[in-house]
């Protein structure tokens, strides 16, 4: 059974194909056996066509569910990751020309999603480390995995502090505020002037404010992605060592015996 290198990867990537790994063997056994596999087949084709609430064709084990359970805590990482990345390229153009959407509204929104996103992601790295410390209670390791957590969990809320208090600014106190924006406001006043030399000479200026504003504020989104991806890769390095051996086998917390 081949199961995917892990020497060329690091942080995140790293450490979701260590998770797939661990589970490979179990997909194997499962495929090998034609009764199991239909089995397995069957809750695939219910799941898609909605024919009704899951039942695990195998007996469920603590293992299986730890394994599930940090599956499902790295891929909400990820998504989130995933959503910033779309955020820039929804801001790439204005898609709605006929629509009564105000392009200055429509780049305001996208920059508050992704402070929202920027948000979600310090919640998830965080909610993650206090699983992991739940995960291994009564641990013969639990006393240094709970020191390393500790670290981790003042290093992301160091680390994102700038961008969740401008994000808690924006969501208790005004919505975002910046002065370019402000001056598309402002500009796009005139364009609603009743003269027309005067709608089509702002029109035009808008316009070209638009664009320019648009390239600054894309660059600032992509610039945050690619430090938030550096930093989540360095946290991901950090938590890989917890749980993974030197030759990526899954720690299971000595609780689980199977």
């Amino acid at each position: 059974m081949r199961t995917l290198k892990l020497s060329s990867l690091k942080g995140l990537d790293k450490f979701q194909t260590a998770l797939m790994n661990d589970g490979l063997p179990e997909m194997v056994r499962w495929l090998k056996s034609k009764r199991k596999a239909k089995l397995l087949m069957d809750e695939v084709h219910k799941h898609i066509f909605e024919l009704g609430p899951p039942m695990p064709p195998g007996k469920r084990t603590g293992r299986k569910n730890c394994h599930q359970l940090f599956t499902y805590y790295v891929s909400e990482i990820q998504m989130t990751i995933d959503t910033m990345r779309d955020i820039e390229f929804y801001m790439k153009q204005f898609p709605y020309p006929e629509a009564k959407v105000a392009k200055h509204r429509h780049l305001q929104f996208h920059v508050e999603a992704f402070l929202n996103e920027f948000y979600i992601l310090q919640e998830r790295l965080l909610r993650f480390l206090k699983f992991i410390e739940r995960q291994y209670k009564r641990d013969p390791r639990l006393d240094s995995i709970k020191a390393a957590c500790k670290a981790l969990n003042d290093s992301v809320i160091e680390a994102m502090r700038k961008g969740v208090e401008m994000r808690g600014s924006h969501v208790h106190k005004w919505r975002l505020s910046n002065n370019d924006i402000d001056r598309l406001v402002g500009i796009s006043l005139y364009t609603k002037m009743p003269n027309k030399k005067i709608q089509k000479a702002f029109n035009t200026y808008y316009e070209s404010e638009y664009r320019k504003i648009r390239k600054q504020w894309r660059k600032w989104v992509s610039d945050g992605t690619d430090q938030a991806q550096k930093f989540v890769d360095a946290y991901f390095d950090e938590v890989f060592k917890l749980i993974f051996d030197g030759n990526g086998r899954l720690l299971y917390p000595s609780r689980l015996k199977f």
